[in-house]
């Protein structure tokens, strides 16, 4: 099952044409209880990104489902220019305390700079929203509609990651604090973000067993 692919953006009446849309899904896809509960819980934050995103962003937005997981999707070509792109990215860097923005907010940040500028985002990579163990091109995750190519961000990777060193690593230790406050980490199974050339693109995946 799927729902209407729509484009979202930072205008509020593109929020909320969402969130109409995802609660329209919710109920078509016969959801109830918490199952109900924790995917517009998602989606809310997932929205709430792509209002806090720096500079002029529309994307498609929509959610689909079969028998396992419900999948919520954020999907964005880039269409500015490269004087715009460091623009955007300088904004990014300097204008935001990212040590205090929360998981979800940082993983805002790390989409919003491969949207921008992808070769500087790398560079920027030890001041990103997946400063530890961030990124990796395992091939593209069974769970999400990406084809191959695309170099991805997980966060059940990243869990991993910081689970293994946060006995022995300061900044493990600190994402690991993160992680356990985190809306989106408890109740998404994973949180991919993808990436090929200027094509960015945001999974958030529930499991539905």
């Amino acid at each position: 099952m799927e729902s209407e692919k729509i484009t979202v953006g930072q205008e509020e009446a593109l929020i909320k044409n969402a969130l109409s849309e995802a609660d329209k899904f919710v109920k078509q896809a016969g959801f109830e209880g918490k199952k109900a509960i924790h995917i517009n819980l998602l989606t809310e934050e997932v929205l709430g990104m792509v209002r806090a995103m720096v500079g002029d962003f529309s994307a498609r937005f929509w959610l689909e489902s079969d028998k396992d997981d419900c999948r919520i999707n954020v999907d964005a070509v880039a269409e500015v220019d490269s004087a715009k792109k460091r623009e955007l990215l300088s904004v990014s860097k300097s204008g935001k305390n990212v040590a205090n923005r929360g998981l979800m907010a940082k993983i805002g940040e790390f989409f919003e700079n491969c949207l921008n500028d992808y070769e500087e985002m790398v560079q920027y990579s030890g001041d990103s929203a997946a400063n530890y163990g961030y990124i990796y091109s395992a091939g593209v995750p069974a769970h999400t509609m990406m084809t191959p190519g695309f170099t991805v961000w997980s966060l059940s990777q990243y869990r991993t990651s910081v689970s293994e060193d946060k006995n022995t690593n300061e900044d493990a230790e600190e994402a690991w604090d993160e992680l356990e406050k985190s809306i989106i980490a408890n109740l998404a199974d994973d949180v991919i973000v993808g990436v090929r050339d200027n094509h960015v693109t945001l999974t958030i995946v529930k499991s539905l067993k």
